[in-house]
């Protein structure tokens, strides 16, 4: 019994090393991870490393699993749009060309979904998605801001490097995996075009399996949301 019990610490000390500094050569990359509950609904949390391989975060979109009703919202003052019973319509090869709108609102921006992601065509295939973004709002003839000034702090920030953001949800029927974000180098500064703005995409991580990265201290290094 003591000698498997020692095998066993072996094992823990000579491999825990090896995932650690596995996990610290991966994390320059962004990473979204997904919690699905049985009852249909699916929570992202965007993580964006300290280190990280891209700028300020401003937007994403993800596809979703439904068959009858879809729901995209927010508890943290970002944008939100996919539904299915009002005009803020799931994205797809179509809607990706369109305005962008938000939910509960009549608020429709000036760019398509195209537009700001770069000019890049849609990238889920038939599969449809919902997004997610930064209010934004036109300072000139095509240069576009970001502005959540007039939100109460911290809502309507972007997620900067070295920055946690959940409450990103949607009611669906199952996990979907991909996922495209947005993303500039000074959201407070810096300006963009109808060219729109560089993109990342992705595979999310679901639950538990982000549980083990934490448990493991991949994600120690993060701080906390300045307010």
């Amino acid at each position: 019994m003591k000698n498997d019990f020692s095998r066993q610490n072996f094992c823990v000390i000579t491999v825990l090393p090896l995932l650690l500094s596995s996990l610290a050569l991966a994390a320059s990359d962004p990473v979204v991870i997904e919690e699905f509950e049985d009852i249909g609904f699916s929570h992202y949390t965007v993580v964006n490393p300290a280190d990280s391989s891209v700028g300020d975060i401003v937007g994403f979109i993800v596809e979703v699993d439904y068959q009858y009703g879809l729901l995209a919202y927010t508890n943290n003052g970002w944008l939100a749009q996919g539904m299915t019973d009002f005009m803020e319509e799931p994205l797809n090869p179509t809607t990706w060309d369109l305005k962008m709108k938000v939910n509960y609102s009549s608020v429709t921006y000036d760019l398509t979904w195209r537009q700001f992601f770069g000019g890049i065509d849609y990238p889920f295939g038939d599969v449809k998605a919902i997004g997610y973004y930064v209010s934004y709002s036109e300072i000139s003839p095509d240069t576009y801001k970001f502005d959540w000034s007039y939100s109460e702090s911290p809502y309507h920030l972007p997620i900067l490097p070295g920055e946690i953001l959940g409450d990103f949800s949607a009611n669906v029927d199952g996990p979907c995996s991909e996922y495209l974000l947005a993303y500039i180098d000074d959201a407070q500064n810096d300006t963009f075009s109808n060219n729109g703005l560089a993109s990342f995409r992705g595979e999310a991580i679901p639950e538990p399996t982000s549980l083990v990265l934490f448990c493991l201290g991949g994600l120690v290094f993060f701080r906390k949301r300045k307010v």
